[in-house]
């Protein structure tokens, strides 16, 4: 059901307009107090049967006022000065500043200025907003009577704007900071959960009726797997270019049993510092200090990949990460977590990044929504604890 708001009028006064002077006519003052003589009360004749309600509907002010305006000679023009649409749900919502020309024989006239709000599912709402601002022009122009109480009496059972307690979240959903973020939808997940408006009937932006937490997870879902593909797209890329170097240079991966491999402590160093660096020239330095120190062919644990590596191979990918700059520090930051999750040492090596630069955004984890920090320190715990049941080296735990 269409809702229809509208603003108290304000009226202005022009004389005689210059090609329809005629002063043997009496002024349109005189005209519209003749009018305001003679028009009748107007009472809540409309009932709507949808929300209850009693009103007082345009066509009733129009009904009262059609014959002693005709009486007088006074007629109106319509002037259109301001139009507004807006999206409630499912709702198109306009929103209008109208301006009403009473005429009178002379050539003069008064104007009222009145304000028109109403919402439809279809095409009707420019109409119901005229109407809107229609009804009150002429009400408070012409003092029209009206019974059973004053007017902000009469009014106020009238569900004037009436908004569903989802709109604002839609509001927020549709602007791009939130729509393309996938901690941002979480967010706003776990607060329409504790407004409980998770099941609040909702419209997606291609009209489909849906709730808001459907549309929120299916938003999530698809950010995830187009990320998803980015990564993929990248861990080729990254294999090619290791391949390249291990064609190059000779240095393929180590390969060795992962639960039994031990990392060169020299060269393992000089990987995590790789790991934390912010730009190809710091890479580059780590890499002359390895040359110097004879361990660029050292094995370490990759923290891309949280398996064995070369150090020279793990390096030349790092530099290639970061010139791409395809990718933001936290994504990368959240690929190397996701490659080490199954090991130990990588993990550990993501919480003291994640110390160091102070990355503790909220992130899903296990049915919840918990600071990355927080993720990882009880990743830790878990691995160590099947480590201890299975026996496996402190290095790895699958």
């Amino acid at each position: 059901m269409a809702t229809a708001t509208e603003a108290p009028a304000s009226s202005t006064a022009e004389g005689p307009t210059p090609h329809t002077q005629n002063q043997a006519h009496p002024s349109i003052y005189e005209l519209m107090a003749r009018v305001m003589n003679d028009v009748r009360d107007v009472g809540k004749n409309g009932f709507n049967d949808h929300q209850k309600y009693k009103f007082r509907g345009v066509d009733d002010f129009i009904g009262a006022l059609a014959q002693p305006l005709r009486d007088h000679g006074v007629f109106m023009m319509t002037e259109i000065l301001d139009f507004q649409v807006s999206i409630r749900g499912k709702m198109n919502a306009v929103h209008m500043r109208v301006a009403f020309h009473f005429y009178g024989p002379a050539g003069d006239k008064v104007t009222a200025t009145t304000l028109g709000e109403a919402s439809d599912t279809a095409d009707k709402a420019s109409n119901k907003a005229m109407s809107a601002a229609l009804k009150y022009a002429l009400m408070q122009t012409f003092m029209i009577p009206v019974d059973a109480g004053s007017l902000d009496d009469g009014d106020r059972d009238h569900p004037v704007g009436q908004r569903s307690p989802a709109d604002g979240y839609m509001e927020r959903l549709r602007k791009a900071a939130v729509w393309n973020n996938v901690t941002a939808l979480q967010a706003m997940h776990t607060e329409a959960k504790a407004d409980g408006l998770l099941n609040a009937t909702v419209y997606a932006p291609g009209g489909d009726e849906t709730t808001l937490g459907e549309l929120i997870v299916a938003r999530g879902t698809t950010l995830k797997n187009e990320a998803a593909e980015r990564e993929k797209k990248k861990a080729a890329e990254a294999a090619a270019v290791a391949a390249q170097v291990a064609a190059e240079t000779g240095t393929g991966s180590v390969a060795v049993d992962p639960e039994a491999f031990q990392p060169h402590p020299d060269g393992q160093d000089l990987a995590n510092q790789a790991a934390l660096a912010t730009s190809r020239e710091a890479v580059a330095n780590i890499r002359s200090l390895a040359d110097g120190q004879g361990v660029h062919l050292a094995g370490v644990l990759a923290p891309d990949s949280g398996q064995p590596d070369v150090l020279e191979a793990y390096l030349e990918r790092r530099g290639a990460e970061l010139a791409s700059g395809s990718e933001s520090d936290f994504e990368g930051f959240m690929r190397r977590v996701r490659n080490g999750w199954n090991s130990l040492a990588p993990t550990r090596m993501a919480l003291e990044e994640a110390r160091q630069k102070g990355i503790n955004e909220v992130v899903p984890f296990e049915g919840d929504h918990l600071q990355i920090q927080d993720v990882l320190e009880i990743r830790i715990k878990q691995l160590k604890e099947r480590a201890a049941q299975g026996g496996a080296g402190e290095a790895s735990a699958a």
